[in-house]
């Protein structure tokens, strides 16, 4: 007879199975808890524990109100690389940024060639809400992370998704808002990406990329002198 924890390790592996099974995307939406135990065999609170621990592992969210969603960050731990330990965050964001500058306008061009309709929509999405919440002086580091985790998404690339929540999430410990010029020019650059992703033009997409970085070193050179 399983025990309350092997059980609910056993559901959560199942909600997986299901997630995967079903092609669900990031940002899909889970059946409901009464669902999930009917389909499962198990208890309405078993599905709950389940969930709390798929939400630990970043491979559901939820929204109040709203229900279970498929995590753009799945599998992917808040701070996998320890780098809340490292005493510099402005040192710590300085070197992350090195890497996205090697990284990720390659992959604004790949995305370019290869973004479906669907991804295309979202970026939008995901852009308009990072817009939003830029310009109004809000936290904007969520949507900002989502962001650039859907482009390495349609750039085809099965691999780098995850790799861009970690380089694009982890410079968001620099608590500071930045300055409204700033703000504006990380929303400009960021439409301007989607703008050449959406002409399909990979050169455009490459050049758009690197003048969004040199925004975020920006943002990070006004953080360090505060």
């Amino acid at each position: 007879m399983e025990t309350g924890k092997l059980l609910t390790d056993r559901v959560a592996d199942e909600i997986v199975k299901n997630i995967i099974g079903k092609d669900l995307k990031a940002g899909d939406k889970l059946p409901n808890e009464f669902e999930l135990a009917s389909m499962l065999g198990v208890g309405r609170s078993t599905v709950r524990e389940a969930i709390k621990t798929l939400v630990s592992r970043r491979v559901v969210e939820i929204r109040r109100g709203a229900g279970t969603f498929v995590s753009a960050c799945s599998g992917v731990s808040e701070d996998p690389l320890g780098l809340q330990f490292l005493e510099d965050p402005i040192r710590v964001a300085t070197d992350l940024l090195e890497l996205r500058f090697v990284v990720e306008p390659r992959l604004a061009t790949l995305a370019a060639a290869r973004c479906t309709p669907e991804q295309l929509e979202e970026l939008m999405q995901l852009c308009d809400a990072c817009e939003k919440n830029m310009l109004a002086g809000n936290d904007f580091s969520q949507e900002n992370t989502a962001f650039h985790a859907a482009i390495a998404r349609a750039s085809g690339n099965v691999v780098v998704p995850n790799l861009a929540v970690i380089l694009c999430g982890s410079p968001s410990m620099l608590t500071a808002t930045p300055s409204k010029q700033i703000r504006e020019e990380l929303a400009r650059t960021h439409r301007e990406i989607v703008t050449a992703i959406a002409a399909r033009d990979g050169m455009a997409a490459y050049d758009a990329m690197l003048l969004h970085l040199a925004q975020c070193r920006r943002s990070i050179a006004e953080q360090a002198l505060q």
